[in-house]
């Protein structure tokens, strides 16, 4: 009975990424007649590249949302990190991911200790992860170790070596939340706390654990990011949040928790940012932009309609 049931969510996974597949093959299609150059292989890469740290946010998001919960911490995790990294130390990098992953443990220990509503809890981290940002690095600036640039700038069979490291992050990611027990532990946290309980499963640890893969995932986004720009910003991380929970509902993924995966927002990401990128090539005002993004978030979010109170 637990493999029929486990088959079937995990058909329900695939299914959910198709919609957002359908759409970017149309806009693609859409684009390749606007455009000449919006569906050049050089400017696909630089679409990959650029959204590198938003597919690692995302990743560590879907993990919280589908535990029933959601982390607004990630945007301020990923600016504190290149601000950290920016003061070029020896042990920059090992400091900014122990900082990202304390804030993951409070986020969970306020929520799982505390009582403290998810958004609530981590809207407060948020907050105050910023601050900590901006004392760090009150303004954009720095130097980030020689080999992160190395790295950011390193390309092997023809694409660059970040998007090749978040590819292989994101199939691992993938088939532990689609093929493992702790995968399978996530969804039913997510579907019924109370059942997973009963049913023998930690919901503690599994709620700790994705908090904490959320920070050190968002963490990792932000060594991408300072990378890139080779120094830091306290504030390179705003729309990180809100942008990652805005592609893993486009992605399908059900946003109270208890059934999703990795690919459809993942795919969710590539579609926003392929629509930004061509909005740009056609010369598309940025307030416009702005319209058609929320406009078809909001057709995401419509779609998970919920049978009961909650997220």
């Amino acid at each position: 009975m637990k493999t029929a049931k486990a088959t079937t969510a995990t058909r329900q996974r695939s299914l959910s990424a198709l919609p957002v597949i359908l759409l970017i093959i149309a806009l693609a299609t859409v684009l390749g007649f606007s455009s000449p150059y919006a569906l050049s292989t050089q400017n696909l890469v630089n679409i990959l590249n650029q959204q590198v740290s938003l597919i690692l946010v995302t990743v560590g998001q879907v993990m919280v949302i589908l535990t029933a919960g959601l982390d607004l911490s990630v945007g301020s995790v990923v600016s504190m990190t290149t601000a950290i990294v920016s003061h070029d130390l020896p042990f920059a990098v090992p400091l900014a991911i122990a900082a990202a992953l304390a804030v993951g443990l409070v986020n969970a220990i306020g929520i799982l200790r505390l009582g403290v509503h998810p958004i609530l809890m981590t809207l407060s981290t948020m907050t105050a992860v910023q601050g900590i940002a901006l004392f760090i690095r009150p303004i954009p600036g720095g130097q980030v170790p020689g080999w992160m640039t190395d790295y950011a700038s390193a390309v092997y069979f023809g694409l660059p070596l970040p998007v090749i490291c978040a590819a292989i992050l994101v199939v691992i990611a993938g088939t532990v939340i689609s093929r493992s027990r702790f995968g399978l532990h996530l969804m039913a946290v997510g579907a019924s706390e109370e059942s997973a309980l009963l049913g023998g499963v930690n919901t503690g640890r599994i709620i700790l654990i994705a908090y904490l893969m959320s920070s050190l995932f968002a963490c990792l986004a932000g060594l991408n990011l300072a990378a890139r720009l080779a120094s830091g910003d306290p504030l390179v991380g705003t729309s990180f949040a809100i942008d990652s929970i805005a592609a893993t509902a486009l992605g399908g993924t059900q946003l109270s928790g208890g059934l999703g995966g990795v690919t459809g927002p993942v795919t969710g990401v590539l579609f926003l940012a392929l629509l930004g990128n061509g909005l740009n090539l056609l010369n598309i005002s940025t307030y416009y932009q702005m319209i058609i993004k929320g406009a078809l978030l909001i057709l995401a979010v419509s779609a998970h309609r919920r049978s009961q109170p909650g997220l």
